[in-house]
C-alpha cells in the first residue's frame, strides 16, 4: 500500500496538473500586469493634457483679460465645478506663493518657473495631479486635476481579472484534470501489463500499440520487446532441457558402468581408482545439476506460474528437526525460533531446498562448539546465522557469485549460495550475508522497493 501511495504522490498527473495551474497563472498575471501598465500610462496621458489645456487656458484668459479677470474666472470655475473623482483646484499665487485666490492652501513642491509637472498631495491628503507655471514676475498659477477616477478604474480591472483568473485556472485545471487522468489510465494500464509479463505471463498483451501517439508507439515497441524475450526465454529453456538431457544421461551410464566394474573387480587398488573416478562423475552431474537449477530460478524470475501457498513456519520445523539430529553428531548447538503461521505464495521445493542450502552451508564451515540458529519471522524473514569465524566484509556480496568460494571453503563448487539466492529471487525475496559479531547470518527477506 504504501509503494502505491509513493507512486500516486509522484505521478504525473499531479505534476502536469500543478504545471498548466502556474502556467494559467503566470499568464493571467503577466496579462493583468500589462492591462494595468496600458491603463496607468494613458490615464497618466489624459491628466496631463487635461492640465496642460486647462493651464492654457487660463495663460490666454490672463493675457487678454489681466489678472482681475484671471481671478474672475478661476472663481467661476470651482463655483461651477461638480465634485467627483476627477476634480479640478487651482491655485493663483504671488511671487513667493502667498495664495491670492482658489482652493489649494499652499504651494505645491513644484517649481513654477520651470512649469514642473507631477503627481502631489493637496493638504487635506487628495492627491491629484498638478502643473505649475509662471505667468508673471509676480504672479503664479497652479491648476491640478484629482485621478480618483483612474483609482477607481484599476480597482475594477483588479476584480475583472481577479474573477477571470480564477475561471481561467479553474478551467485549465479541468482541462489538464481530464488528460492527464486519461493519460494515467493509459499508463497504469501499461505498467499492469509490464507488471502481469514480470510475473511470468508472457502472453499478456501491453494495451494501446496501434494508437496514433507516442504511448501507442511505446506499447507496439514493448509488445514486440516482450514477444522477443519470451522466445529468447523459451530457447534458453529448451537449450537447458537439452544439455540436460544430452550431458546427465551419459554420466549416469558411466555411472552404472562404473559401478558394475567395482562389483567386478578383485584388485583394491583398481577398486579404490574406479570408486574415485565415480566421486567425480557424480560431482559433476551435481554441478551440472546445481547449474541448470540456477539457469532455471534465474530464468523464471518472478514467474509464479505453479506456486501455491507454502506454510514457511511447518517447512522451517521440519527442517529444524532433521538439523537437530546432525548438530548433536557434529558437536554443534542447533536453536530455531519460528514464529507458527508465516506463509508465502512459492515452491515449497525450492524454499525447502535454500533453506537447506544455507544451513549445510553454516554446519559446515561454522566448527566445532558453533551456535547455529534457524529464525523465521513474519515479513517473511528468514535467517539462519552461526557464530563461527564469519565472512570477511570483501566476500560478504561476492559469495553469491557462481564458483565463489571463500579462504575458509578451499572445497566444493561454489554454487550452493548462488543457487539460494537464484531461487530466492524467483520468489520476489532479497538474500544477504551480515556480520553477526561472531559469525555471519544470512537473512532471506522481500526485496526492496523504489
Amino acid at each position: 500500500m504504501s509503494v502505491r501511495l509513493r507512486a500516486r504522490r509522484s505521478s504525473l498527473v499531479g505534476r502536469v496538473v500543478l504545471g498548466v495551474a502556474a502556467l494559467s497563472l503566470a499568464a493571467t498575471a503577466l496579462l493583468y500586469a500589462v492591462t494595468i501598465w496600458v491603463v496607468r500610462a494613458e490615464s497618466d496621458s489624459a491628466l496631463r493634457r487635461g492640465v496642460d489645456l486647462d493651464i492654457a487656458a487660463l495663460g490666454d484668459i490672463y493675457a487678454t483679460g489681466g489678472q482681475r479677470e484671471l481671478v474672475a474666472r478661476i472663481g467661476d470655475r470651482l463655483a461651477l465645478r461638480s465634485s467627483g473623482p476627477d476634480t479640478v483646484h487651482y491655485l493663483v499665487a504671488d511671487g513667493s506663493g502667498k495664495p491670492l485666490a482658489g482652493d489649494i492652501a499652499r504651494w505645491p513642491l513644484l517649481s513654477a518657473e520651470n512649469s514642473q509637472a507631477g503627481f502631489v498631495p493637496l493638504a487635506d491628503g487628495t492627491k491629484v495631479f498638478a502643473r505649475a507655471t509662471q505667468l508673471a514676475p509676480n504672479l503664479r498659477i497652479v491648476a491640478a486635476l484629482e485621478y480618483g477616477g483612474r483609482t477607481r478604474l484599476l480597482a475594477r480591472i483588479s476584480a475583472a481579472f481577479a474573477l477571470a483568473g480564477a475561471a481561467i485556472l479553474l478551467a485549465a485545471l479541468l482541462l489538464a484534470w481530464a488528460s492527464a487522468s486519461r493519460l494515467r489510465r493509459r499508463v497504469e494500464a501499461i505498467n499492469g501489463a509490464f507488471r502481469a509479463i514480470e510475473a511470468g505471463d508472457f502472453a499478456r498483451e501491453v494495451p494501446g500499440a496501434g494508437t496514433p501517439d507516442e504511448l501507442g508507439e511505446l506499447a507496439g515497441h514493448a509488445r514486440h520487446l516482450v514477444a522477443r524475450l519470451a522466445d529468447v526465454i523459451r530457447a534458453q529453456r529448451d537449450v537447458t532441457d537439452q544439455v540436460a538431457h544430452e550431458v546427465r544421461t551419459p554420466l549416469m551410464h558411466l555411472d552404472r558402468m562404473l559401478l558394475r566394474l567395482i562389483e567386478r573387480s578383485v584388485d583394491p587398488a583398481l577398486t579404490e581408482s574406479l570408486g574415485e573416478v565415480r566421486r567425480e562423475t557424480r560431482s559433476v552431474a551435481g554441478l551440472l545439476d546445481s547449474l541448470l537449477d540456477i539457469a532455471s530460478s534465474e530464468a523464471r524470475r518472478g514467474d509464479r506460474s505453479g506456486f501455491s501457498r507454502v506454510d514457511l513456519s511447518a517447512l522451517a520445523a521440519n527442517l529444524a528437526d532433521l538439523y537437530e539430529d546432525s548438530a548433536t553428531e557434529l558437536g554443534l548447538a542447533f536453536e530455531a525460533s519460528i514464529i507458527p503461521g508465516v506463509t508465502l505464495d512459492g515452491d515449497s521445493m525450492q524454499l525447502s531446498r535454500a533453506i537447506s542450502n544455507l544451513l549445510d552451508n553454516a554446519f559446515k564451515y561454522a566448527g566445532a562448539g558453533a551456535i547455529i540458529a534457524l529464525i523465521v519471522e513474519p515479513g517473511p524473514r528468514i535467517v539462519v546465522r552461526d557464530s563461527g569465524p564469519g565472512v570477511s566484509e570483501a566476500m560478504r556480496e561476492r559469495i553469491f557469485e557462481r564458483f565463489e568460494r571463500g579462504a575458509e571453503s578451499p572445497t566444493g563448487h561454489g554454487l550452493g549460495l548462488a543457487l539460494v539466492r537464484a531461487i530466492v529471487r524467483r520468489h520476489g525475496l532479497s538474500v544477504s550475508c551480515r556480520d553477526a559479531a561472531p559469525g555471519a547470518e544470512f537473512v532471506i527477506e522481500p526485496e526492496a522497493r523504489s
